[in-house]
């Protein structure tokens, strides 16, 4: 690791060096200096037009609830570039099952989202966005931005290549899209994960009409191979084989082959946007003439917007060990499918924050309605297995205030309720809040939020058939209250968030499966996947530091959150998630940016929910076998750089792999971290 990461430190000042060289004149260079570097250029031309290339651009997506664009900032950071396309996330807060891309929840309650109908896509929040969350973005210059990412070899190693393009006819009409593909190859047994997602948009910005349509399609498949067989070839390999034999990950025994996981989706999005402009008169007087001025104020926008979307999941399997499932309720697994189609249509009215004197604040008001189909297996006695389909529709309404203008106080407030339909007197009240005030010259703000809501258990929550679960269950309504604030100071590299949560009736999944040994004698989960509620009340506390430290080039960050569970056994969370990242960073050559450093993530142990393949998510254990996980470091060492816009880096994941006497790298019951793993990654802009 320490050799890669010299010589390619070594090599920086050369490449650049090459680059003057190529643009050297006949007669050589005229010893002339510019920032440190030989100044290698001929003269130029005078009879050349040089044309300047302007790289401005901006981002947004429509708001699903008023249908109005909100600016996002791209994404063109440099710091921790070498941890935005980890499964794990920026700074390790997920656990997943070890491949790049397998399915992922994070070991902090307030990161995860509220479930939707269609829960089988959660664990791949990573990789999926609704049509609401596509970026579209307004280029002075077209632009294509190209990302590549690989790790490992060519038989077990991973790659994720992503391509964005983006272009204005106009200042009007604008086109883009956006392609994006990733393979795991898997360095365990049966591990793979492929996933391919294709997203298309354009969009048209009148004076007075706004056109935006978007459309994707997400494929993912992940191979399922159900956990590893014993897991002493991990925590004690020196006991396996006597101690003759030194496995390699590729030769470690799992529990299952030949069984998938395949999720597809299918979303397009229609948003059309009306302004509602007046003109204001103002007259003047210089000496006997009078003038009167004329403008055109927007002070409110009308909007529509069309949602429509085909979701599904398979499981796909041919191979099931004896005793991994403690029931079978279906024979054809061809059936074995899962499907959700809905339209929403949403009419919205807003006024614009400062159109008028008393606008203090952005006002919207909106409607929408949702209809839902959803099919799954069903049976009926002496007639076999056939699709059942399911559909309900809700209406809803709701209102938003919003100040997000000025550099001191801003907040908003947002209320919705459903009115008619399936999940009648469901609502959600929410509200933040922020000021800014500079200290010292340097920024600070304090801020609070509070949410309350009560729903319905999403869909597939509450009904599912499949060949290895089944239940139909007729839960309460979850009803959630949550409140926290944080105080962020620029000045002191500090940031602290306080998060509190009381949830009444709570609906999660659990394993009923019964403990079985296996062929080698080995203690395995079965498993059978039910949904439950808790019948009360379970607190949750949050307390998250992020501290940074900086003494001239060295630089320290840290991410602490402590948590405390009312309920551990029904809502089982670390007590300690620490990310801690200790690097050098300056500018080499008055060029390039560099980052070289280590970072270390660790957890306190805890019964960690596991995984089951049947069901494609995350479950609480079985009380007759629980497996703890957690209390392992696992260290990344890196070099980050940036020259000119471009981005890349080369790091060594998980180097203290076999390092350390404590071989314990479990982060899911069951599943292993990936061993030590050699990574690079690239990211370029070009412009026109």
């Amino acid at each position: 690791m320490r050799i890669a990461l010299s010589a390619i430190l070594l090599l920086l000042p050369y490449g650049s060096m090459a680059q003057s060289t190529l643009s050297q004149n006949q007669d050589g260079f005229n010893g002339e200096k510019m920032d440190g570097f030989m100044n290698m250029d001929p003269d130029k031309d005078s009879t050349v037009i040089e044309r300047t290339v302007s790289q401005d651009y901006f981002q947004f997506r429509i708001n699903p609830n008023t249908g109005i664009p909100d600016i996002v900032q791209p994404d063109t950071v440099h710091h921790s570039f070498h941890n935005v396309h980890l499964t794990e996330g920026m700074y390790g807060t997920y656990s997943h099952l070890g491949n790049m891309g397998s399915p992922r929840l994070s070991r902090l309650y307030f990161e995860r989202e509220s479930p939707k109908d269609f829960i089988f896509d959660a664990p791949y929040d990573f990789w999926i966005k609704d049509a609401s969350d596509f970026r579209f973005t307004d280029a002075k210059t077209p632009h294509v931005t190209i990302d590549y990412y690989k790790g490992g070899n060519k038989r077990t190693g991973e790659e994720h290549i992503k391509g964005y393009f983006a272009a204005n006819f106009s200042k009007k009409v604008g086109i883009g899209f956006d392609l994006d593909y990733q393979l795991g190859r898997g360095r365990y047994a049966n591990q793979s994960t492929s996933m391919f997602d294709s997203r298309l948009y354009t969009y048209y910005r009148g004076d007075i009409y706004h056109l935006y349509v978007s459309a994707n399609r997400d494929n993912i498949k992940v191979a399922e191979n159900g956990g590893i067989q014993d897991t002493r070839y991990i925590r004690t390999p020196e006991a396996m084989a006597e101690g003759r034999k030194q496995y390699s990950p590729e030769d470690i025994p799992f529990r299952m082959y030949y069984n998938w996981n395949n999720i597809r989706r299918t979303q397009g999005l229609l948003n059309q946007e009306l302004s509602i402009k007046k003109t204001t008169h103002r007259t003047d007087s210089i000496g006997d003439t009078v003038y009167t001025f004329s403008r055109i104020v927007e002070f409110g926008q009308a909007a529509h917007t069309l949602e429509v979307g085909q979701l599904q999941r398979k499981y796909i399997y041919y191979q099931i060990p004896d005793g991994y499932y403690s029931a079978r309720y279906l024979n054809n697994d061809s059936l074995d499918l899962m499907k959700n189609f809905y339209v929403t249509n949403t009419l919205s009215l807003s006024l614009l924050e400062g159109s008028t004197r008393w606008a203090f604040a952005g006002l919207s008001a909106f409607g929408r309605y949702e209809f839902r189909s959803f099919a799954m297996p069903d049976t009926i006695a002496g007639s076999g297995e056939y699709m059942r389909r399911y559909n309900e529709g809700d209406f809803m309404v709701g209102a938003q205030l919003e100040k997000a203008q000025g550099d001191n106080l801003t907040f908003r407030a947002s209320f919705e309720t459903v009115l008619l339909g399936t999940n009648l007197g469901d609502f959600e009240l929410a509200g933040e809040m922020e000021l800014k005030h500079p200290i010292w010259g340097h920024d600070a703000s304090i801020g609070s939020f509070a949410d309350m809501s009560a729903k319905n258990a999403p869909f597939f929550y509450a009904n599912l058939h499949s060949t290895y679960a089944w239940w139909d269950s007729n839960f309460k309504k979850e009803f959630r209250t949550h409140f926290g604030g944080y105080i962020d100071l620029d000045l002191t590299g500090t940031r602290f968030q306080l998060d509190v949560e009381n949830l009444a009736n709570y609906v999660y999944l659990k394993n009923d499966g019964a403990t079985y040994v296996n062929l080698d004698g080995v203690a395995q989960p079965s498993y059978l996947i039910s949904a439950a509620q808790h019948n009360g009340s379970i607190q949750i506390l949050s307390a998250t530091l992020q501290q940074n430290f900086k003494v001239g080039p060295l630089h320290w960050d840290n991410h602490i959150t402590y948590q405390l569970s009312g309920n551990k056994k029904i809502i089982p969370l670390p007590d300690l998630n620490v990310f801690t990242d200790l690097y050098f960073k300056f500018l080499y050559y008055k060029r390039i940016h560099i980052e070289v450093g280590a970072n270390a993530l660790y957890f306190t142990r805890y019964d960690a929910p596991g995984y089951c393949p049947a069901v494609g998510m995350y479950h609480l254990q079985s009380d007759n076998f629980i497996q703890q996980v957690g209390g392992y470091p696992l260290l990344t060492g890196y070099i980050n750089c940036c020259l000119r816009g471009v981005r890349f880096y080369a790091m060594y994941y998980h180097f203290n792999d076999g390092l350390m006497s404590n071989r314990d790298s479990f982060i899911v019951p069951g599943y292993p971290a990936n061993p030590g793993m050699f990574k690079i990654g690239l990211s370029w802009t070009f412009y026109d």
